[in-house]
């Protein structure tokens, strides 16, 4: 598969960094929500801002991390990584505990942190909103991801209200967190929209690759579980990870209009040979 996996984030945080493991030296983790805002995107009609999970486990900016504080604005340069987890959920009728299978939660690694200062510092008058300073002054890079994968499932394209195309991708690792040195890929999915999603579920097929130059972000989302104890169906809320283009780049593996025309015409012969 192929690697390139770049990820620039600029953003607040929206609470105090929480610390796993304090001081115990080689097992400290920590967990940030960065608040980013993204650029416009052909055909999305979601919203102007990100939250972004970060999480970091190494020694090198442990101890910059654990003096972060609430609505520091940070820039952030790292990877995504898509690792399993366990999502629980409680069924309404018998109280039983039931676990999604093959649920992943999708992070950011950082490699580099540099903090640029804090609302609370330069905008003490409150006349500008954290938010309305972000997209006013880092919209651009606010949130920014460069990938060069391999298609891993065929395009499905989703007519609607919002007309859409997702498909899974396949990025190899060029980093590797300590405690997943086990895995080597990541599988992000692509969700790109208008016109761009029309291009992808005509031109791309599973082993073409890409460049995508996108942004991360979440969408929630309803849905159906039945409980493992007493079968009784409900519904929660859940909440998954989409990449989605700025633009996008067909690097190779994909269809052109010629070969669409050819698989036409072969088409074609073979049904008025079948007859």
């Amino acid at each position: 598969m192929a690697t390139h996996n770049q990820v620039r984030l600029i953003g607040y945080l929206t609470k105090k960094p929480i610390v796993l493991n304090e001081n115990k030296p080689g097992e400290e983790k920590i967990l940030m929500n960065i608040k980013t805002a993204r650029r416009e995107a052909d055909g999305y009609r979601g919203e102007y801002y990100c939250d972004v999970i970060v999480y970091y486990s190494g020694d090198e900016l442990m101890p910059k991390l654990k003096t972060y504080d609430q609505f520091d604005i940070v820039d952030i340069k790292g990877v995504f990584m898509v690792l399993p987890t366990m999502r629980k959920s409680i069924c309404p009728a018998c109280g039983a505990i039931n676990y999604k299978e093959n649920a992943v939660s999708t992070f950011v690694y950082p490699q580099s942190v540099t903090r640029l200062g804090s609302y609370t510092e330069f905008y003490d008058n409150k006349l500008e909103t954290p938010d309305s300073l972000l997209m006013k002054n880092y919209q651009e890079n606010s949130n920014q991801c460069l990938i060069i994968g391999t298609v891993i499932t065929d395009p499905q394209y989703i007519a609607g209200d919002v007309d859409l195309c997702r498909y899974g991708l396949g990025v190899d690792r060029k980093y590797y967190v300590k405690e997943q040195a086990e895995q080597h890929s990541d599988y992000p999915w692509v969700y790109s929209y208008g016109e761009q999603a029309e291009w992808d579920a005509k031109y791309l097929r599973k082993k073409s690759v890409i460049l995508m130059d996108g942004f991360i972000h979440n969408e929630w989302y309803k849905a159906d579980k039945v409980c493992k104890a007493c079968n009784h169906k409900y519904i929660v809320d859940e909440v998954g990870t989409q990449f989605t283009p700025y633009s996008i780049e067909y690097l190779s593996g994909y269809m052109t209009d010629e070969t669409l025309q050819k698989e036409a015409e072969l088409a074609k012969l073979a049904a008025m040979a079948d007859k």
